[in-house]
């Protein structure tokens, strides 16, 4: 059952109405916001560490990931911006994902707050 202030509760990255109707429930996207902050954590910097290391495959394969379950939880723009970037880096050198990434990564970062901040509201 939704929260009568989920909306309140929305972050500028973090959409908990959204996540909770497509969740079905707070409990449910609260459980896989768990998973999300514990796997964007490591995949964050691991991304950028990718790109330096010119490792595109591996940067996109965690960029694949975060892509697959943005929709879930994330604001338009960021489900557009992390979509931009993990297209990309399909095709393109590590050098060329690398600006866009920078650009992209405190928008992540950003979100794995509002996500830590929801999780834990008394802190």
């Amino acid at each position: 059952m939704m929260s009568q202030h989920a909306g309140a509760r929305d972050g500028l990255h973090l959409n908990v109405a959204r996540g909770v109707d497509m969740m079905g429930s707070e409990a449910a996207l609260r459980k896989i916001l768990v998973t999300v902050l514990a796997s964007m954590s490591a995949d964050v910097p691991a991304i950028a560490a990718a790109l330096q290391a010119g490792d595109v495959a591996t940067a996109n394969r965690l960029l694949h990931a975060i892509k697959g379950y943005m929709p879930i939880f994330g604001s338009d723009a960021l489900v557009s911006q992390v979509t931009e970037v993990e297209k990309l880096s399909k095709t393109a050198a590590a050098e060329a994902v690398q600006l866009p990434y920078q650009a992209l990564e405190p928008e992540l970062r950003q979100l794995l707050a509002e996500i830590h901040v929801f999780l834990n509201p008394d802190q």
